[in-house]
């Protein structure tokens, strides 16, 4: 596509470089207060974000998380400082001069690296690098997808997603993994940013790296532009409003020069040291300005007053849509009212007429208690890194989403495991929508950081991941999880769920679409797992009597595919005289979470012994004998693993008759 060379015509004034100056100065001075920070990125990507806040971003400061508005993206997240900033002259409310001086300081609302469940008008949390990407890909998948929805009577749902990025970003995978998948999707609502200094932390980015991003990013299918003197925010602004135009998502590569003004500049020394007072003055002085610390200048508050009322305006037209969607389709006016407020179909009537088989693999299980939400979600997304055969996390009545199927609901993310959950983040963060993406356990070290990352920011993505144990035999130790369920585990505010049946695979999807501000991850298998019914009533805390005992000596507690070989070994102990009750235990967190009366009468002062076949540290929070794996794997026939491992139900129960006889 050919674009005109210039669109927009806004000249450079002593208003724009007083403002962005001003952008510098704030973060440069907080960064110096504060004695910690990253002055490079604020000195020298300003201008981009000065072009961007002052002549295009969409949102109102009076009311940062209207529906409609253009989301943001710091992928870059060390540059907080300058974020901070631009939201402060930008006049954004949820923001003061005071929170920008306590920067970087306990329970400030400008951490070190940008925080949404903290500061309103930040729409991610961001800081490992590249997942900023990912997220603004997810963003623009929901974006698409609820302007398909939404837009029968005209623009209703319609706004762009930025991203400001740089080398790191690039370099890391998970973002060359989103750029990939975004060319592929033609999401042309995305426009990334590029703060190209050629500079990193350890020096020039050719010592590391040598890819011509153009060539790159057209590869990807990318619409690309060059801003060559990135100083000059009017060419700036000028690529942001040619990229609206472009059919394919746009990367702006905007040369910038790191730590600009200061002595340090273009070198790596400003990367990621604070400037000290001297350096600071010169810095001024370089840069002729004269507001004093702290202070923003009158004609930059006017300067950037037209942020304000564009954002009221098209919050405005916002409305009129909203109520002409009303007057012509209640029933969608409706929907997006739900949808609006993240709420999500789910009834327990979905399942009243399942008729579960004697044995099945709770993935089969999980699959098929998915279908009814997807079915009555129409903005739920399902998806894989290319296991969607082995892990069976689709909507099978639907189709793939892509350029031209935007109903579509199944995203085949490729083997992008990475990319994947973090641009899952993306789109439930978005609002609207919600994303169910799985691979297989073994592999969930890829996008562990990206389940982090939500726990972080309060997302309640929902990742799925099969083949959950030893059992899935001939692919061998790579693929044999051990560790992965306890290092999940071991994430705050994240919840997981490792279902034995179908009340319990219910249980837990019911928990992840209900769920407002922690991910949740549900674990299944790939073998077959005998089923032993049991109530809401009952898993609904987490974990509870399956198997009761009268007069019981011992506990048994298991989780997902073991509670069956519990209660197998709970019956043949019984034969050798020993009463073990077994507990189903779906959800470590979920349990963690009742009260303690509760917790006491299921562990009930009796001798525990766990089964799980896991890694055993974590079950000595409850247990007083564990029984697990603490070695990788072995490849061959499921059950020959599982006895050269002595954990057959036998085996297990003399291992638990020779610790209860000697204990």
């Amino acid at each position: 596509m050919t674009f005109p060379k210039k669109i927009f015509n806004k000249q450079i004034t002593e208003f724009s470089k007083l403002s962005t100056n001003t952008i510098r100065l704030l973060a440069v001075e907080a960064i110096a207060k504060a004695k910690s920070g990253h002055p490079g990125i604020a000195l020298g990507a300003a201008p981009i974000m000065y072009a961007l806040f002052r002549n295009h971003l969409k949102i109102n400061p009076q009311d940062p998380f209207y529906f409609n508005r253009d989301r943001f993206v710091l992928s870059a997240g060390h540059g907080s400082a300058m974020l901070y900033a631009t939201m402060l002259i930008s006049g954004l409310e949820s923001i003061k001069m005071d929170d920008l001086k306590n920067f970087r300081q306990l329970n400030s609302k400008c951490p070190g690296h940008p925080e949404n469940h903290i500061l309103p008008g930040i729409e991610v949390g961001t800081g490992p690098l590249g997942q900023g990407i990912a997220m603004g890909v997810g963003m623009a998948i929901a974006e698409s997808k609820l302007a398909n929805k939404f837009n029968k009577y005209g623009k209703f749902i319609d706004h762009h997603t930025y991203v400001l990025f740089g080398d790191g970003c690039l370099e890391e995978g998970v973002g060359q993994e989103a750029i990939a998948l975004a060319g592929r999707l033609k999401l042309n609502k995305l426009i990334m940013l590029y703060d190209s200094n050629k500079i990193q932390l350890d020096g020039k980015v050719h010592d590391s790296t040598n890819y011509n991003v153009k060539k790159m990013f057209e590869t990807y299918k990318w619409n690309y532009i060059k801003v060559k003197n990135a100083n000059n925010t009017n060419q700036v602004a000028n690529a942001i409003a040619r990229a609206k135009l472009s059919q394919y998502p746009t990367v702006i590569e905007c040369n910038t020069i790191i730590g600009f003004g200061s002595r340090l500049q273009n070198t790596n020394a400003v990367h990621g040291s604070p400037l000290n007072s001297e350096q600071i003055q010169e810095l001024r002085s370089n840069l002729n300005y004269k507001v004093d610390s702290f202070e923003i200048h009158p004609s930059v508050r006017e300067d950037m007053s037209i942020l304000r009322k564009r954002g009221i305006e098209a919050q405005r037209q916002f409305n009129l849509a909203l109520q002409k969607l009303e007057s012509k389709d209640i029933n969608l006016y409706n929907q997006y009212m739900k949808l609006n407020q993240n709420q999500f179909n789910f009834t327990w009537d979905w399942y009243k007429n399942y008729q579960v088989k004697p044995e099945i693999a709770t993935r089969n299980l999980m699959s098929d208690v998915l279908q009814p939400a997807l079915e009555n979600n129409s903005t739920f997304f399902a998806g894989a890194a290319d296991l969607t055969a082995s892990t069976l996390i689709t909507a099978r009545k639907s189709i793939a989403f892509n350029d031209h199927n935007k109903d579509g609901q199944n995203i085949y993310y490729g083997v992008r495991e990475f990319a994947m959950a973090a641009i899952n983040n993306g789109i439930t963060i978005h609002g609207g929508c919600r994303a169910i993406t799985s691979t297989f356990l073994s592999f969930s070290d890829y996008n562990k950081n990206a389940i982090r990352l939500a726990a972080i920011s309060h997302i309640p993505s929902i990742n799925v991941y099969s083949h959950d144990s030893l059992t899935v035999g001939e692919d061998g130790p790579t693929h044999q999880p051990i560790e992965q369920i306890p290092t999940l585990r071991l994430i705050p505010n994240h919840f997981l769920f490792r279902p034995a049946n179908l009340t319990e695979c219910e249980l837990a999807l019911s928990h992840a679409i209900r769920s407002v501000d922690h991910p949740t991850t549900i674990i299944t298998s790939r073998g077959n797992v005998k089923q032993y019914p049991s109530s809401l009533d009952d898993a609904k805390f987490g974990g509870y009597v399956i198997y009761p005992i009268p007069k019981h000596q011992i506990n048994i507690i298991a989780t997902g595919s073991e509670v069956p070989i519990a209660i197998e070994v709970s019956e043949l102990l019984k034969n050798k005289g020993i009463k073990a009750r077994v507990i189903s235990m779906p959800s470590v967190e979920l349990f963690e979470s009742q009260g303690t009366n509760y917790k006491e009468t299921i562990l009930d002062g009796k001798p525990i012994v766990s089964i799980e076949f896991a890694s055993t540290a974590p079950w000595y929070k409850y247990a007083d004998f564990t029984i697990g794996i603490n070695q990788f794997g072995k490849s061959g026939k499921p059950a020959d693993v599982l006895d050269y491992f002595d954990l057959t139900p036998t085996k297990i129960t003399d291992k638990i008759i020779n610790w209860y006889q000697t204990k």
